[in-house]
């Protein structure tokens, strides 16, 4: 059973980025046996400095339905993201609430569905966390996910979505480091996930196991994992000579 359920999810996680040509590092987080649905989850990023190039995006929560997370997109711009995908059938993502300074759209090329960007500054070395909440309405043929964030203080809404013929807890849930570009691979990104916290549908709370995958990668490709007091430590690109801790893969 647990083999079949692992197969799906993979299933699944493979039709969602089917689309997607970035290389990713994937923390797949591990529930213990019968813990059931999952309905928050709760992480922490932090990035050392110089290892926070363009392009890069630090997923802190994901799960088959949607992701968050912070990116560095250009110059000094850098983001919150929350995203929702909608059914691929047609059924919509409707806003419920716009966090402050969000700004809701929608989005296509990785599935279809609506996200709020946040624009903050966000620094290396900073922790900054991250959590998602569902909520299932069997009756009503719809699911509620939010998204949340911080760097310490209570907890700010980045938005909260409605997502119309989905019924799905956040089961599955994964992070991941991406180099969406699948370019400028002369420079290295890392980032230390902690935190991991998931609460089933009975208010249940344990922390996560975290299991490592490499995805989309191409020849010359170098990459690392590991455990470091507690936290999933991911690096890719750069030289090997660089970074918190050497790679420990290449292809």
């Amino acid at each position: 059973m647990q083999l079949i359920s692992c197969l799906l999810l993979l299933v699944n996680c493979a039709l969602i980025v089917q689309n997607v040509s970035a290389v990713y590092l994937v923390n797949w987080w591990h529930a213990p046996p019968g813990f059931g649905h999952i309905k928050e989850v709760i992480s922490s990023i932090r990035v050392p400095k110089g290892s926070d190039p363009t392009h890069t995006y630090w997923a802190a929560n994901g799960f088959f339905g949607g992701y968050m997370g912070m990116q560095h997109n250009a110059g000094t711009e850098r983001r919150i993201l929350f995203s929702i995908w909608d059914d691929g059938k047609g059924g919509k993502v409707d806003l419920l609430q716009l966090g402050p300074g969000g700004e809701d759209g929608g989005f296509g090329g990785e599935g279809t569905g609506r996200h709020t960007i946040t624009h903050y500054n966000w620094k290396p070395e900073q922790t900054v966390f991250f959590r998602m909440t569902a909520e299932v309405n069997q009756a009503g043929n719809y699911s509620d996910y939010a998204g949340y964030w911080n760097v310490g203080g209570p907890w700010t809404l980045i938005a909260k979505y409605r997502a119309h013929n989905v019924l799905k807890y956040l089961d599955g849930s994964y992070s991941f480091l991406e180099n969406w570009t699948k370019t400028d691979k002369n420079v290295i990104r890392e980032g230390f996930y902690g935190n991991q916290t998931i609460i089933n549908t009975q208010g249940q709370k344990t922390r996560a196991k975290v299991v490592y995958e490499a995805q989309s990668t191409s020849p010359g490709d170098i990459w690392g994992e590991r455990i470091v007091n507690g936290e999933s430590y991911l690096r890719m690109d750069g030289p090997k000579n660089q970074g918190r801790y050497p790679p420990n893969h290449s292809s």
